[in-house]
């Protein structure tokens, strides 16, 4: 398919445009011109023969001079006066004389028609006389030469200005467009370059147009998100490529270990299959996981009921407090309920994850604080330990797929580093918002925020 350039369609565009205005412009100009001008011609016509009409029904025929009937006739014009039967009587011309022969046609009232005679055209105006003076007919012959010559002149006029006025717009056209077209020009020049060095390159040209700056400015933040989403994808492959291939070469040395000794020594059996049934959990948890990131793409489950915030954490709480009994859990609940439609097994989830996070970083103090807190149009869980903290260059990342702040004890701590970036799908998908404040060494503070729903 061949591809025409922008600059050539607009300037096609516009001298269409321009000259079917002016083709529009200029006809209906000389149409209705003519018209004014044709009335003009009846008009001449008419008023001679009414003259005439008035001279010949007032006077004898022998008392009216030639003078007389010049006066009433205009430029080149030409009268007959007919008896009653049809023959010619006296005619006259102004200017110069028309040797013209005319059917004679009897009327019976004041009748003014076009006529070509000899290739040439005329009206003739007729009237019938019938006065104590004369009874017959007058005929009026007006050439219309001048008419037409104007008619002509104009079509000419028209033509000659319409051909140079689409010449002239056309240059215009020709500079405007590529003018117009530079900007863009240079932008997909520079996307050219851009697609053969990739992701890193931004379009760096002012075009001084609203239009061409918004679509460079769009390009660019477009270029940020591709780069920030292929770099996130890119990381999420190698970091979950690196999860699996550990527990997966564990559980193949253990299964060489039971193939080679573990037959003849249950000692050996019994751990390698321990240690591998635990790999393959921590496998089956991390595909778990990753399917909980992907599904339904951020989308609130639909099983959703009205919970009561505080009855949800108390219960958390207690069952944490089970678990790790060495851990001092302080409640600083609001007063009257917090009731919220959602997903109890989301609610359960978000709790679970930053409450085992808090302990799994909080080894020395064991001491975790819970608070629930309602506002006016929202509510919000704030759920702080007293351990390690995080560096405050890595709080913005914490929650990205598979980080995790102690990368040397991660595995000795388990999990994948998932679960805040779960925890934060869950919270979003609910239009909620959770962030972080820390202090390395000293404290981690969660909020997370819910928005009630009117």
């Amino acid at each position: 398919m061949n591809k025409k350039s922008l600059k050539y369609k607009w300037l096609r565009l516009s001298t269409l445009i321009i000259s079917v205005t002016y083709l529009i412009f200029s006809s209906m100009l000389i149409y209705f011109t003519s018209i004014y001008l044709k009335d003009q011609e009846y008009r001449s016509v008419d008023r001679s023969i009414e003259e005439l009409e008035s001279l010949y029904e007032t006077q004898p025929i022998n008392t009216i001079s030639q003078d007389e009937v010049y006066s009433s006739l205009y430029d080149r014009q030409k009268m007959i006066l007919y008896t009653q039967g049809g023959e010619e009587v006296f005619s006259a011309t102004t200017g110069i004389p028309m040797k013209l022969d005319i059917d004679f046609e009897a009327v019976s009232e004041r009748e003014i028609k076009e006529s070509e005679i000899d290739q040439e055209d005329f009206l003739i105006g007729s009237t019938k006389i019938d006065s104590q003076y004369w009874d017959g007919y007058i005929s009026v012959i007006h050439p219309l030469n001048s008419y037409n010559s104007v008619i002509r002149m104009m079509m000419f006029i028209a033509t000659v200005v319409g051909f140079m006025s689409i010449l002239f717009t056309s240059v215009i056209s020709y500079f405007f467009s590529n003018r117009m077209v530079r900007p863009i020009r240079k932008i997909a020049n520079q996307l050219k370059r851009i697609e053969e060095q990739g992701f890193s390159e931004r379009l760096k040209i002012t075009t001084n147009s609203e239009e061409t700056d918004y679509m460079i400015d769009s390009f660019n933040h477009l270029m940020d998100s591709l780069e920030q989403s292929y770099n996130q994808q890119k990381q999420f492959v190698e970091d979950a490529s690196h999860e699996l291939r550990t527990p997966l070469q564990i559980i193949q040395g253990h299964l060489k270990l039971i193939s080679r000794w573990g037959k003849h020594k249950p000692e050996v059996l019994d751990e390698s299959l321990g240690i591998s049934i635990d790999e393959l959990r921590r496998i089956n948890k991390l595909v778990e996981e990753l399917l909980i990131l992907t599904k339904n793409e951020g989308k609130p489950d639909m099983n959703m009921e009205k919970v009561d915030i505080n009855e949800e954490v108390r219960s958390r709480v207690e069952s944490m407090r089970k678990l790790h009994s060495n851990y001092t859990f302080t409640l600083d609940l609001e007063e009257e309920p917090i009731k919220y439609m959602i997903n109890p097994y989301h609610l359960e989830q978000i709790l679970v994850i930053f409450l085992d996070n808090a302990i799994k970083y909080d080894k020395d103090r064991c001491h975790i604080m819970i608070t629930t807190e309602m506002k006016e149009d929202h509510f919000d869980i704030v759920i702080m330990d007293h351990g390690i903290g995080i560096p405050e260059k890595e709080i913005e990342a914490i929650f990205d797929r598979f980080y995790r702040v102690d990368k040397s004890r991660s595995r000795e701590m388990g999990g994948n580093g998932l679960g805040l970036s779960i925890a934060k799908k869950l919270i979003e998908s609910y239009r909620g918002n959770v962030w972080l404040e820390s202090e390395e060494g000293q404290f981690t503070k969660v909020t997370i925020r819910f928005y009630m729903k009117k």
